[in-house]
């Protein structure tokens, strides 16, 4: 769910952001990652909030980040990918 709320186009926190960032670092790493689009809809997002010139390990120190990173792992692969499908944002990720 939280991978999802990345290629919303309301706007996200600087916060929200992190937690997402953590989030879509877990998919990248232990799932079939983000397509070109899910690639190029993130750095969207966060060149919207400036954080694009912030290395991800940096962002990664926060807290927020971390437990981004740490639901995801709870929902696993397969349930992030249920949920970005439900969200009809299916196609942004393999």
């Amino acid at each position: 769910m939280l991978l999802l709320t990345t290629f919303s186009a309301k706007a996200l926190s600087p916060n929200e952001m992190l937690v997402i960032v953590g989030a879509v670092k877990y998919y990248n790493e232990n799932c079939a990652g983000l397509t070109h689009a899910g690639v190029k809809k993130m750095n969207k997002g966060l060149k919207r909030f400036d954080m694009n010139k912030t290395p991800i390990n940096v962002l990664e120190r926060n807290p927020m980040a971390l437990s981004g990173y740490q639901t995801a792992q709870k929902f696993g692969c397969n349930g992030t990918k249920q949920q970005a499908q439900k969200a009809g944002y299916g196609q942004y990720i393999n």
